[in-house]
C-alpha cells in the first residue's frame, strides 16, 4: 500500500501506478500499446483544489514506454478528467435514487462519504474523513497486541477485512472479527 498523502503530485508514485493501471487495463484486452485517454479520482472535497494541478501531473507526458510484468507497453496519452473519488461507481444510476442515500467510499488513508438526495449529489453534504484502512488494520493490530502481545501480520488483516476470513488462532480471531465490527 502506498502510504497517505494529501497531495498526489508530491511524488512520482501515483503516476507509476496509473501507468500499472493502464497496463493491467490493456492486458486484459491483449493490447501492448494504445491511446488513452485517463479518467481519475480524487477524495472528494479535494477535487475543487487539486483538479488542475492532478490533471496536468497525469499529463506530463504525451507518449509513455514502459515495462509491466514482463511486458513493453506504448501508449500514447490524449487527455484526463479527474472526478469525485467514488462517484464513478454510481454514476449511471445516480438518477434513480430515491429518498437520502449515502456513497461511502474507503480507501487506504481516507473515506469519502457523499449524500444523494432523490438521485442529486448534495455538495453540502459530501465530507472527506482521514480514516481509511490503514487505521482499521493498525486498530486491529493494536487491539490483538494489547491482548496478547503478539503482532498479526496486516496482510491477515486486510484477507479478514475483505473475506471475513483468517487463518489464525481461535482466539486472535476473537479479538480481530470484535474490533473489525
Amino acid at each position: 500500500h502506498k502510504a497517505y498523502t494529501s497531495e498526489k503530485m508530491q511524488d512520482k508514485e501515483y503516476y507509476v501506478l496509473t501507468l500499472a493501471a493502464i497496463a493491467m487495463e490493456l492486458h486484459k484486452e491483449n493490447l501492448t500499446e494504445a491511446t488513452v485517454y485517463i479518467a481519475a479520482g480524487l477524495p472528494l472535497t479535494w477535487v475543487s483544489k487539486q483538479k488542475e494541478q492532478f490533471k496536468k501531473y497525469l499529463l506530463q507526458n504525451d507518449e509513455v514506454n514502459f515495462t509491466f510484468r514482463k511486458t513493453d507497453y506504448r501508449i500514447k496519452i490524449t487527455g484526463a478528467d479527474i472526478f469525485p473519488q467514488g462517484f464513478s461507481a454510481i454514476a449511471p444510476t445516480v438518477a434513480e435514487f430515491e429518498g437520502v442515500n449515502l456513497l461511502c467510499d474507503i480507501g487506504n488513508g481516507t473515506m469519502n462519504l457523499l449524500y444523494i438526495r432523490n438521485g442529486r449529489p448534495d455538495s453540502l453534504g459530501m465530507y472527506t474523513e482521514k480514516f481509511g484502512t490503514e487505521q482499521c488494520v493498525n486498530a486491529i493490530k493494536n487491539a490483538v497486541m494489547d491482548k496478547f502481545q503478539v503482532v498479526i501480520d496486516s496482510g491477515i488483516i486486510e484477507e479478514y477485512i475483505c473475506t471475513g476470513k483468517a487463518d489464525i488462532a481461535k482466539e486472535y480471531l476473537k479479538v480481530l472479527k470484535a474490533t473489525a465490527t
